[in-house]
C-alpha cells in the first residue's frame, strides 16, 4: 500500500509514534491516560524546528461516541516532540476530505457528520505553554440533528493547523477520525461511576435473554453494559483450504434469530458481541499470516454486519498450536500475528467493539502482552476492553492502553454463588475500567456474585426481575 493509503488507513484510530524502540516515553500506567512525553522526529516527517501530534486520550474506547437524544461530547489533545520555549497556537478543523480518502483506502462508504452539527470548544483553537509539550483535552461535541438517521455510524474528521512558526504538523498524526452511532431513543446503560460491566454467556447451554434481567436498583438501568455470546471458533475448513469462522447449531440459532435473543438486549441499551475461541486444530486467533488476518477480519465483519452485532471479542484457547504442523496461510504463534488480526479487524469495522480475554498470546510469550505497534498503531487504539482471568490483578500490560479500557479480578460464575468483594473493590479502586463476569445463568442463583458487582462497582444494590429465560432451542 503506498503512503497516501496508508495515512489514511491510520486514521482509523489514533494512533501516536509510542512504543519500545520507537525514542518515545510514555507516561507511568497508574494514569488513567498514557501520555507521550517525547515524540521520535525521525519517524514523523519533522516539518520545522518542532513538530506537533493529534491524539484521543481516551484510546480505541473513546473515538466511538454514542449519539442519542443529548448533545455527546469526546476528547482530544496534542503533544510536541519539546517544550517549544514559546506559547504555540494550534486549531482543529472540519475536514470531510479526510473521510472520503478514509473510504477510498479501506472500502467503506461513511457519510460524514454534518459540519452544522459539530461544536469544537473554543472554535477549535488549542494552546501549548512554552515550557510543556502538552494541551489541554479541546472538547468535540455532535448536536442531534434531523440530518443524521437513527441507527447509522458517521465519521467526524477533524485535522489540526499550526499557527506559530518553527511548529509544524506532523504529516502522518495531523487528524483523526471520530465515528459517531447515532442511536436515538435507545437507552443508555451508563452508570454514575463511568465503569462498564463485560459478561459472558455460554450460548452452548444457556440463553442470553437473562442478561436483561439484572438491573441497578437506585436508577434501574441494565447491570450489564457488553454481552458476549460465547462462543464461535476459529478453525481449519479443509474443503475449502483456508483458516475461518464456524458457528456451531447453538451460535448459529441464536445470530439466525437475532430478533428474539439479541435485539432486546440492544433495546435495552446493551451491546451484543460474538466471542471467537479456538478449536483444537492448531489454528488460531494468534497464528495467521498477515493475509490471512485480513481474510479473517473481512469474514468478521460479514458476521457482524449480517447479524446486527456491536463487535467481536477474542479468546485465544484451545488451539492446540505446538500439536499441528503450521497450515497454510499460518505462522508461528504469538502476540505479533494476535495484535495484527485486532488491528485488521478495526481496521474494517471502526466503530464496532475489539475486546480482549487475557489468556494465551494476549499476554505474549514474555508476559509483557501487546507491545509492539502495529503499522504504527499502539494497540491501546484498535483494542477497546482488555478483561484479566478469574483473579489475577496485574496492570495494563498492552502499549498505549489506559486504564479505563482495562478490567482486573474477573468472576467466573460458573459454581453461582462464589464472589470475590475484595477484588472487585480493587478495580475499581485503582481506576481500572470495568469488570468482566463469566457464565450467566438462568434464575437467581448468582445473585451473590452479581450483588457484589453492583455495590463495589456501581455503588447500588442488585435487582433480578424474578424472570428466567432456559435454553429453548
Amino acid at each position: 500500500m503506498d503512503c497516501f493509503a496508508m495515512n489514511c488507513k491510520k486514521n482509523i484510530i489514533w494512533n501516536l509514534w509510542l512504543g519500545c524502540g520507537a525514542g518515545l516515553a510514555l507516561a507511568a500506567c497508574t494514569s488513567d491516560e498514557i501520555i507521550p512525553s517525547s515524540v521520535d522526529g525521525g519517524r514523523m516527517e519533522i516539518v520545522g524546528k518542532n513538530i506537533c501530534a493529534l491524539y484521543n486520550p481516551a484510546g480505541a474506547a473513546g473515538a466511538t461516541l454514542e449519539l442519542r437524544t443529548e448533545p455527546v461530547t469526546g476528547e482530544v489533545r496534542v503533544v510536541l516532540s519539546a517544550a517549544a520555549g514559546q506559547a504555540v497556537d494550534l486549531k482543529l478543523v472540519y475536514d470531510e476530505t479526510l473521510l472520503e480518502e478514509y473510504n477510498e483506502a479501506n472500502a467503506t462508504d461513511f457519510e460524514a457528520v454534518p459540519a452544522s452539527a459539530v461544536r469544537l470548544e473554543a472554535d477549535g483553537a488549542l494552546l501549548v505553554g512554552p515550557q510543556t509539550t502538552l494541551s489541554d483535552p479541546l472538547q468535540v461535541r455532535v448536536d442531534p440533528s434531523d440530518d443524521l438517521a437513527v441507527g447509522t455510524t458517521y465519521g467526524l474528521p477533524l485535522r489540526l493547523t499550526s499557527g506559530t512558526d518553527g511548529v509544524g504538523i506532523s504529516e502522518s498524526e495531523d487528524s483523526c477520525i471520530f465515528w459517531v452511532k447515532v442511536l436515538g431513543e435507545r437507552p443508555s446503560t451508563q452508570k454514575d461511576t463511568g465503569m462498564i460491566t463485560v459478561c459472558y454467556v455460554e450460548v452452548n447451554g444457556n440463553n442470553p435473554l437473562n442478561a436483561l434481567e439484572w438491573s441497578c436498583k437506585r436508577n434501574d438501568k441494565p447491570l450489564f453494559d457488553i454481552v458476549n455470546l460465547f462462543a464461535a471458533n476459529i478453525n481449519w475448513i479443509e474443503e475449502e483450504g483456508r483458516v475461518g469462522v464456524v458457528l456451531n447449531p447453538n451460535v448459529q440459532h441464536i445470530l439466525a434469530n437475532r430478533d428474539k435473543y439479541i435485539k432486546p438486549l440492544q433495546d435495552a441499551g446493551m451491546r451484543v458481541s460474538l466471542t471467537i475461541l479456538g478449536n483444537g486444530d492448531g489454528t488460531g486467533v494468534a497464528n495467521l499470516s498477515d493475509e490471512a488476518a485480513r481474510l479473517f477480519a473481512e469474514e468478521l465483519r460479514a458476521i457482524v454486519e449480517s447479524y446486527g452485532l456491536d463487535g467481536v471479542d477474542f479468546d485465544d484457547e484451545y488451539s492446540s498450536y505446538s500439536q499441528f504442523p503450521i497450515r497454510p496461510g499460518c505462522v508461528e504463534y504469538g502476540a505479533a500475528p494476535y495484535a495484527r488480526l485486532l488491528y485488521e479487524v478495526k481496521r474494517l469495522m471502526p466503530d464496532k467493539l475489539v475486546t480482549v480475554y487475557q489468556i494465551g498470546q494476549a499476554m505474549g510469550r514474555d508476559g509483557k502482552g501487546f507491545n509492539m505497534m502495529i503499522d504504527g498503531v499502539r494497540p491501546g487504539d484498535f483494542i477497546d476492553y482488555a478483561y484479566t482471568d478469574y483473579g489475577a490483578l496485574y496492570d495494563v500490560l498492552h502499549l498505549g492502553m489506559t486504564r479505563s479500557q482495562w478490567g482486573v479480578g474477573s468472576l467466573d460464575m460458573t459454581y453461582e454463588g462464589e464472589s470475590n468483594p475484595e477484588n472487585i473493590q480493587y478495580n475499581r479502586r485503582e481506576g481500572y475500567g470495568l469488570q468482566m463476569v463469566y457464565n450467566l445463568k438462568a434464575g437467581n442463583g448468582q445473585k451473590t456474585p452479581l450483588g457484589d458487582v453492583a455495590k463495589y462497582i456501581y455503588d447500588d444494590e442488585v435487582v433480578w426481575s424474578g424472570k428466567s429465560h432456559a435454553k429453548d432451542w
